[in-house]
């Protein structure tokens, strides 16, 4: 039994007269009666890549030219529609790599995409749209990560400092791999400036976790489905499963912290019994359904 009330509060419930285990439990907050909406989680892809191994796994398989994935997602939580990553600009759909990118990127990236793979679309087929998205959270402001920021302006747009100051001015031996055209209209946007990991939520579901090492500001996602279980989206922290199992990977900011980064991701794979997603893992990409959400 509960004890006689005291006060005329009790567990937010204005009473006047001693509360029963009873009563308490048959509240609706209590009893169910609300059903959960659950976390669904879309992964998609902004076309391919194709370009030297090396790039991806530091003095391994150098020369040997793969097709690899683009990975984005959608994720659909309670409190908000958020997207990672908004892939390659619309712009090079359709064949239009070099009158966007240039001759030189599109000879060392290839890339290649259909207009119904740019993000926009991807949204369209599950139902939702462009001014749904509530968070745009941006891994790094690589070409083929952040590509289609300006179509979110009403977004929030979460980032870390350090990645927006090497985008706007970013180190000489870095500066090929970000185009200024894909963002230089949106310094005026919303932008949840991070230094470091944050709860976007609040509730655990959805933390941008600080994976430094690839770029200054390189960030991951971890996302709690309750079927799925937790997810770890890499971006560009860890390539593909020869950088899980320790090789070093090929285009990176820092080496030191590259590494630290993917042990860190490790350990809390371990921890939490989850799963690393990586970017541009063709075999992992290909395993995965891409045309219903996780949940």
């Amino acid at each position: 039994m509960i004890n006689p009330v005291k006060s005329k509060y009790t567990m937010g419930l204005k009473v006047n007269r001693r509360v029963s285990l009873y009563t308490v439990l048959s509240t609706p907050s209590f009893a169910g009666h609300h059903e959960e909406k659950l976390i669904k989680l879309f992964q998609v892809n902004s076309g391919i890549i194709e370009m030297d191994k090396g790039y991806l796994t530091a003095m391994r398989d150098v020369g040997t030219i793969i097709k690899v994935p683009v990975a984005m997602y959608i994720i659909d939580h309670p409190r908000g529609l958020v997207l990672y990553d908004t892939g390659t600009n619309v712009a090079i759909a359709d064949g239009n790599c070099a009158s966007y990118w240039g001759e030189g990127l599109c000879a060392a990236f290839h890339g290649r995409q259909t207009r119904d793979e740019v993000i926009d679309r991807w949204l369209e087929k599950f139902g939702y749209s462009v001014s749904d998205v509530k968070y745009v959270v941006t891994s790094h402001m690589h070409l083929d990560h952040g590509g289609n920021t300006e179509m979110f302006p009403d977004a929030v747009h979460v980032v870390q400092k350090a990645e927006m100051q090497a985008a706007w001015w970013p180190e000489k031996f870095q500066r090929a791999a970000f185009v200024l055209a894909d963002y230089d209209d949106a310094r005026d946007f919303d932008y949840l400036q991070l230094e470091g990991d944050f709860d976007l939520f609040g509730d655990g579901t959805m933390v941008v976790l600080d994976t430094k090492g690839h770029t200054q500001g390189h960030q991951s996602l971890m996302v709690k489905l309750k079927n799925t279980g937790t997810l770890l989206l890499a971006g560009d922290a860890v390539y593909t499963p020869e950088n899980e199992n320790g090789v070093t990977p090929g285009i990176t900011w820092s080496t030191n912290e590259s590494m630290k980064s993917i042990d860190r991701l490790k350990m809390i794979r371990d921890r939490e019994q989850g799963e690393i997603w990586y970017s541009h893992g063709r075999a992992q990409f290909d395993s995965h359904k891409h045309d219903s959400a996780y949940d």
